[in-house]
């Protein structure tokens, strides 16, 4: 059975412009989640069991891509729909599931992709962790649940909480039990997440293949958490805002 792990990323950000592509450390941001993704599945894509793949809108938009993280797989797909632009990669790429990846979780946990791609392997059609902070977690799906469940969603532009397409009774959730608090979100979308990840990536008690309870505890001991707190409720905000303008334009389209 061959995986695909699949990092969703477009550089057409508005609130926090080409942000995948600001500098840490003299790297692209996004470079410390795809080296941390490339040491967890070093041996499955030796031996093409899996292949690791930025996955992103159209190519006009997201060249920089391509340049800026050599030797890095960069699909390009539907601008607007995000399932759709997998099921493409999918296919092209021949693979039977996908472990998905948002790139604006710059530290989302190799732990969590592992116990996901391991389920996958057995024709679970869906999979999710759970119990870390937002942003730390991982999921996946088969390509032919995928396609399925395309088959039945009427969306056009399909972005923002995208997952609702699934059927959720298939769904096998992995519990992952740490202390997170309340206060952690591991996602890159303001300038103030941009500075949260600077830091821990900066702290000397940061490595790169750092695990899941280590991360969480450097956070809460260092208060690092203190750089975007202010801006979860706007998140959440956002977010929802974005869900109800996508059902909105599926009512318009019929």
């Amino acid at each position: 059975m061959s995986i695909g792990i699949f990092i969703t990323a477009r550089l057409g950000s508005t609130r926090l412009a080409q942000k995948h592509l600001r500098e840490v450390l003299g790297k692209p941001i996004m470079s410390y989640l795809l080296i941390r993704i490339k040491n967890e599945f070093k041996k499955e894509t030796d031996n093409a069991q899996a292949v690791v793949s930025i996955v992103t809108g159209n190519r006009e938009n997201n060249e920089k891509l391509l340049t800026s993280f050599p030797g890095m797989n960069v699909f390009f797909g539907d601008d607007d729909n995000i399932p759709k632009r997998h099921l493409e990669a999918a296919r092209h790429y021949q693979v039977d599931a996908i472990v998905s990846v948002d790139g604006d979780d710059i530290l989302c946990s190799p732990e969590a992709m592992r116990s996901v791609y391991e389920l996958l392997q057995k024709q679970a059609p869906l999979v999710k962790t759970e119990g870390l902070p937002l942003g730390l977690n991982a999921w996946g799906y088969t390509t032919a649940f995928l396609e399925q469940s395309l088959a039945q969603a009427d969306y056009k532009v399909l972005e923002t909480g995208w997952g609702r397409i699934f059927d959720n009774s298939k769904m096998i959730s992995i519990k992952k039990n740490h202390d997170t608090g309340e206060l952690l979100r591991f996602t890159l979308d303001y300038e103030e997440d941009f500075l949260f990840f600077r830091k821990i990536i900066s702290s000397e008690n940061f490595t790169i293949d750092i695990n899941d309870r280590d991360l969480i505890e450097l956070v809460n001991k260092k208060q690092i958490f203190l750089e975007n707190e202010r801006i979860a409720k706007e998140y959440y905000i956002n977010f929802n805002k974005n869900i109800a303008l996508e059902e909105k334009k599926k009512t318009e389209n019929k």
